[in-house]
Order: structure tokens, then C-alpha cells, then sequence
């Protein structure tokens, strides 16, 4: 069975925190077109998407547990 990539598609266009970090694997894509990121990342495989899935997790773990509004703050 195929997995589900959909829901990852608006980080090809926009960092959830409004900025991305100067070594965010997504960057080089968000400067493309839209329909260049699209290609790209329909183009990646199986591996490579999960790659970008897991080190994009990461990022937003790190910069959850370092914003202002974290609860244990």
C-alpha cells in the first residue's frame, strides 16, 4: 500500500513557524515554482520523502520546545 503524502504538501511552500531555519531540508524546494515543488517531491523516493517527513519533525520539536507559548514555561 502506498503511503499518504497529502498532508505535507503546504510545507513545500511555507515553514510552519513563518520562517525557516537556514538549514531547513525544505528550503531549496520553497524557492522553486509551485508547480516545480510538486514535481520535485512527487519525483522523491519512498526514503527520500521520509528522510525530509522525519527531519522536518524533528525541526518542529526543537522549535516547539524553544517558543515562548510552550507550556512547560
Amino acid at each position: 500500500m502506498g503511503e499518504n503524502y497529502s498532508n505535507y504538501y503546504g510545507l513545500l511552500f511555507n515553514c510552519p513557524f513563518g520562517s525557516e531555519l537556514i538549514e531547513c531540508a525544505l528550503k531549496k524546494m520553497r524557492q522553486q515554482t509551485a508547480k516545480e515543488s510538486i514535481n520535485y517531491f512527487e519525483a522523491l523516493t519512498f526514503i527520500e520523502r521520509n528522510v525530509l517527513i522525519k527531519q522536518h519533525h524533528h525541526c518542529l520539536s526543537v522549535r516547539e520546545n524553544k517558543s515562548l507559548f510552550h507550556e512547560s514555561q
